[in-house]
Formats: structure tokens, sequence, C-alpha cells
């Protein structure tokens, strides 16, 4: 039997109650936000876009003429694999966006975990934590990511 820490979110009743119980989790690992998506592709072109979060209220105003999804690298990787990527200032750099790393770093987005599940019938899950502070190394970091991507599977 699993704790109660992974299966909870699966008796979420509302879109609140699926949202505190993601952002309880994400806290429990040292996380300050959390989001989690679902996108749906219906047809050629029509997709579906569901996000529960606790982004701060000035990043989300500010993300939206500064995030662009086809250059963000932790987004990119996520379309294409379904292994976690590890992020921190390095992988924007890296990828030529060292400019949106600084501008969400001062919303507290430094560093992080994201994850996507991709699912039969244009079905898509994508879940990531984010903080200020620098993650563990070893085995603390692989304990993290594997509660990441058990609770993501429930």
């Amino acid at each position: 039997m699993l704790p109660s820490g992974y299966t909870s979110v699966m008796k979420a009743g509302s879109r609140d109650e699926f949202r505190e119980e993601i952002v309880r989790f994400a806290k429990g690992l040292g996380f300050k936000t959390v989001s989690a998506i679902a996108a749906v592709q219906h047809s050629l072109g029509k997709r579906e876009f569901v996000a529960v979060h606790n982004a701060p209220t000035e990043w989300i105003e500010a993300s939206t003429s500064v995030v662009n999804a086809s250059v963000d690298p932790v987004l990119f990787h996520c379309k294409r694999h379904t292994v976690p990527i590890i992020w921190d200032q390095g992988t924007y750099q890296a990828s030529g966006a060292g400019e949106m790393w600084h501008r969400q770093a001062e919303y507290g987005y430094r560093t992080g975990i994201a994850m996507a599940l991709h699912m039969p019938e244009g079905k898509h899950f994508l879940f990531g934590v984010d903080r200020e502070e620098v993650l563990p190394e070893g085995g603390e970091l692989q304990r993290i990511v594997a509660d990441l991507q058990l609770f993501a599977v429930y």
C-alpha cells in the first residue's frame, strides 16, 4: 500500500482540491511552485490545455510576453521525452535562452524538475516543480525525481 501522500491526489473532487494536493506534495519535497498541465489533441490543429499551478500572479502576467514554448528548453524537452529534466540556469544558457532564465529567476524559477507523460489518443500531462535553492545531489535528488514520477502517474 502506498503512503497517502501519493494517492491523496486521486481523491481530489475539484480543481481547487487538486491544486491543494499538488502544492502540498511539492512543498513537502522542498519546492515553492508547481505546475500541472493537461493537453489534449482533439483534432489536427485543435488542442485543449488545462493548467493548475501556484505561480505568482506577477509571473503569470510577465510570462505571457516572455515565455515562448518554442524556445523554452524545458518545454522543448518535455514535448519530446518522457524522462524528467533537471534544469537550472545552465540549461537555458546552453540552449541560447539565457535571458529567459533571468526573467523567470526574478520570480523564483531558478531550478527545478519537469516531466511529461505522453499517453494514447493525443493526451499529455506535464508536471513540474520549481524553486530558488540549488537542488541536492546524488541519492537525495534521485529520491525526489522518483517521488515526482510516481506522484505524476497518480
